[in-house]
């Protein structure tokens, strides 16, 4: 009876072992296209998606710093009313830079904050923007709807864009768990 326990608990523990060692190998197999990223993302915010034109080659590299020799696949978009700031690039990097892409996007988005000409009304939506980043995926946003609060206070407009922000930051977030 000792050695039937014994065997059950050894093959009971070595089928937990293998149950887990899948689920690692499944997280870490999770790899999205760049197009992949941006839709999930865009069908998020739904119809506040507003970005609807693509940029072109020499946005990523003058705009955003991007080494397009760190890309490997890229969709992005801007608004096309340049009343609003919207905007949102995906990338997928090489393997191994990630952290190049992140660095260079990073950079973009604090030059978009310190030097971009901006309406009053779209500053809290500026500083809300983010980059994230998981692997070699990396996405700069700068999305949400527009706060139709016409007497919000500064405070209140910093909490809505980031409201708005989170969205799309729990949406990137989604794909990788």
């Amino acid at each position: 009876m000792k050695r039937l326990f014994t065997l059950m608990l050894a093959m009971l523990t070595i089928f937990s072992l293998a149950a887990c060692g899948a689920g690692e190998e499944e997280a870490s197999a999770k790899d999205y296209t760049a197009e992949e990223i941006f839709d999930a993302i865009k069908n998020a915010y739904g119809d506040d998606f507003i970005p609807d034109a693509d940029m072109i080659e020499e946005e990523y590299t003058e705009t955003y710093g991007l080494n397009m020799d760190d890309v490997a696949e890229i969709k992005a978009q801007m608004a096309m009313i340049s009343f609003h700031p919207d905007r949102i690039v995906v990338v997928k990097a090489k393997e191994g830079k990630g952290e190049a892409v992140e660095a260079a996007l990073t950079a973009a988005r604090d030059n978009l904050i310190q030097n971009g000409m901006w309406y009053p009304a779209n500053l809290a939506k500026v500083n809300a923007s983010q980059v994230l980043r998981n692997g070699d995926h990396v996405v700069f946003m700068m999305l949400g709807a527009v706060d139709e609060n016409v007497e919000a206070t500064e405070e209140d407009a910093a909490k809505f864009a980031k409201e708005q922000m989170q969205t799309g930051v729990d949406a990137f977030n989604k794909l990788f768990k």
